[in-house]
């Protein structure tokens, strides 16, 4: 029975799909680290670990254009420029006490010759410690290299830089800032290539860094670390320092940034330091001057280097982990995860490069699952092997009940199922050496073997169910009064919902509560009036949808048949139930669950009497309704019964008459002839030769 049943995996075959999960595992790991997926999540847990506030450098001032200064000066649309040349010519009123470098985060870009821009051109003109903001627009282009090769590449295709004037004599870098595709700023530019043309534009802070000294070469585009958080670099009141209230020695050798710090001013950022408020334009431009100067750089590890790395490490937890005792998988997991983690804030901490974060931690959660759901998988095969061992030993053992009722039916049952099996792998045989289009699968076989054997499990006896049955409804009418119940109750909450009106609502109630309240005299057995047969013609139409268009019919269809018997209980499938062992087959194995696997095996069980020209019984089906293996069920019964030797009122028959009878069957169209060529080639012809041998 074991080769029928099936059995585990071969230890060859676990391997082999423990080798394939993790390489999957291993490969889609390294994916999500190469792309950094999921990128929103990946940005708040790096964020966290890399985004730390440090101490606020003292060289770096923001003089800022805030409420209080507005109060004073007016709205800013309405200002000249002469406020800012009077703040330059403040701070650099003492040459030795003059800022370092005087950032403008202001595009002075539109100028009607007036005298205050005039002022403003020649105040800047007197000093070399200022630096103006502009703006850039950054297109790409499709351009050919010396290779042939069309790429694309980066174009300014225009710049909003100072008035002509003032462009001429001051030095100025453009502003622009980076978001990622979640709205934060983690990135700035410290100087942008313009291909077409071969240009080169700095950055407003890599141009201030220059000025005070910085040689170190980055990338046009770096990560940084921010320094704080808004509002907490030093920032001073534009209108204290020009009313004179901070004197302008108290910005001597520094870095002054002059930019504004009011909300209605339009010029906020999100930042990645702190998620509860945006940061100034001007604080923005603070830490990324003192990112590029004190070298708090972001570096990313190589990509394809992390690529390998998370399949490596994923691919081989996996690896162990698929099989292993689940104790030793979870301490592999959190092993994995917790010592990830210490890597990339220790890896981070030391070489100021950051490693993504989440790709391994989920990973090796995969894994984890994949580990459980392998286990869980595993432990259902095995429970299907013994659920599948369980009921072909209770089949075995209905089979020997069966056989055992009379002497002269000892083997059917068992040699039956043998022959069938035999059939299968012949035929099977005959379809690899591509003789016949037939082929069945191992399930197939399980299925054919299990009808096999419970073919005549009816001849244990008449079902009590049936022949004590007091109403037509029997069993059933309890379910179809829970049924309607709940119909009714549903029917009642739309009405509260106002799906349907009370009034419809009490309607459809009222017609259940008739039906139940004559159920009794339907389902007794006695002949129904017409009003009566109105009724319950009403009820089998009746269909109750929800609201999600599931649809509970009021009866359904076997009740429906019952309830149209016209005199006494028993259905005409019950009448012949009493009368045939193959209905009491049917009936008794409706009462055992078996499973999409072998969900044909009472029909198959059931019809094995039945034949191909419609003569057979209980039901006269035809060739239509009966599949190959039913077929190959029916001549295996007949061929047994022809040859068995245990039967005291007949001789068995050699096997050649009983062939030829089959044969007789078949053309008389009551057998499947192909099936039986395949029957006569397994059992016949060996039996031919032999008797050839022996007569040589």
């Amino acid at each position: 029975m074991d080769n029928i049943i099936g059995s585990k995996k071969s230890k060859k075959t676990k391997k082999l799909i423990k080798i394939v999960l993790s390489l999957l595992l291993g490969i889609v790991t390294a994916i999500m680290s190469f792309h950094g997926f999921p990128k929103s999540l990946e940005n708040i847990t790096a964020d966290a670990l890399y985004q730390k506030p440090d101490v606020i450098p003292d060289n770096i001032k923001i003089i800022t254009i805030d409420e209080k200064t507005l109060s004073v000066l007016g709205p800013y649309s309405d200002w000249t420029r002469s406020s800012f040349a009077k703040l330059i010519e403040t701070l650099n009123a003492d040459p030795n006490k003059a800022p370092a470098v005087i950032g403008m985060d202001i595009v002075f870009s539109g100028t009607n010759n007036s005298d205050d821009d005039m002022l403003l051109v020649d105040t800047v003109t007197k000093y070399d410690n200022i630096v103006l903001a502009s703006t850039v627009t950054l297109d790409t282009y499709l351009y050919q290299n010396n290779n042939g090769e069309y790429l694309l590449g980066n174009h300014i295709s225009a710049e909003g830089k100072p008035f002509d004037k003032l462009a001429e004599v001051s030095e100025y870098a453009f502003t622009n800032a980076i978001y990622d595709d979640d709205g934060y700023i983690r990135r700035a530019y410290t100087r942008l290539t313009s291909q077409k043309d071969n240009a080169s534009y700095d950055s407003f802070a890599y141009k201030i860094a220059q000025k005070l000294g910085s040689t170190a070469e980055f990338p046009p585009v770096i990560e940084i670390k921010f320094t704080g958080n808004a509002g907490e670099f030093e920032n001073i009141s534009m209108l204290d320092v020009l009313e004179g209230k901070v004197p302008a020695s108290y910005f001597a050798g520094s870095v002054v940034l002059v930019g504004a710090y009011e909300e209605g001013l339009m010029d906020s950022y999100r930042v990645p330091i702190d998620y509860s408020s945006e940061m100034y334009g001007v604080e923005l431009q603070a830490n990324i001057i003192n990112a590029i100067l004190n070298n708090r750089i972001i570096y990313s590890a190589n990509p394809i280097l992390q690529f390998i790395a998370a399949m490596l490490i994923v691919g081989i937890l996996a690896y162990f982990s698929l099989d292993t005792k689940l104790r030793k998988a979870v301490i592999g997991y959190f092993a994995i995860v917790i010592c990830y983690i210490a890597f990339v804030i220790i890896f981070f901490n030391t070489t100021a490069t950051k490693v993504n974060i989440l790709a391994v931690p989920i990973g090796a959660t995969l894994v984890f699952l994949t580990a459980l759901l392998f286990r869980y998988m595993d432990m259902q095969k095995k429970q299907l092997i013994e659920t599948r061992g369980m009921l072909f030993s209770m089949a075995e053992a209905m089979a020997e009940a069966i056989d055992g009722r009379t002497p002269y039916n000892a083997s059917h049952t068992k040699n039956v199922a043998k022959r069938c099996v035999e059939m299968l792998d012949y035929i099977n045989q005959l379809h690899r050496e591509k003789k016949t289009e037939f082929h069945f699968s191992a399930d197939d076989k399980r299925q054919l073997y299990l009808a096999a054997m419970l073919h005549d499990v009816g001849k244990m006896d008449t079902p009590t169910e049936v022949m004590d049955k007091p109403t037509k409804l029997g069993d059933r009418e309890k379910d179809l009064r829970s049924r309607l119940e709940i119909i009714s109750l549903h029917i009642k909450n739309d009405a509260l919902n106002g799906v349907i009106t009370q009034k419809e609502a009490d309607s459809r109630l009222a017609k259940i509560q008739e039906f139940i309240d004559k159920l009794g005299g339907f389902n007794c057995g006695r002949p129904l009036k017409d009003d009566e047969w109105a009724l319950i013609k009403e009820i089998e139409e009746s269909i109750y949808v929800d609201a999600a268009g599931t649809e509970i019919p009021y009866l359904s269809q076997e009740e429906r048949d019952d309830l149209h018997i016209k005199a006494g209980t028993l259905s005409d499938a019950e009448r012949t139930i009493m009368q045939n062992h193959v209905v009491y087959t049917d009936k008794i194995l409706s009462h055992m669950q078996f499973g999409e696997k072998f969900k044909d095996v009472r029909k198959m069980a059931s019809n094995h009497h039945e034949l191909l020209n419609g003569k057979g019984y209980p039901n006269g089906i035809g060739a239509e309704k009966l599949d190959t293996m039913t077929r190959i069920l029916t001549i295996m019964d007949i061929y047994d019964a022809l040859i068995a030797d245990d039967r005291p009122y007949k001789k068995p028959k050699p096997i050649d008459i009983a062939f030829k009878i089959l044969d007789e069957e078949a053309e008389f169209g009551k057998i499947d002839k192909e099936l039986l060529e395949f029957a006569k080639d397994l059992y016949l012809k060996p039996t031919l030769e032999d008797d050839k041998k022996q007569v040589m």
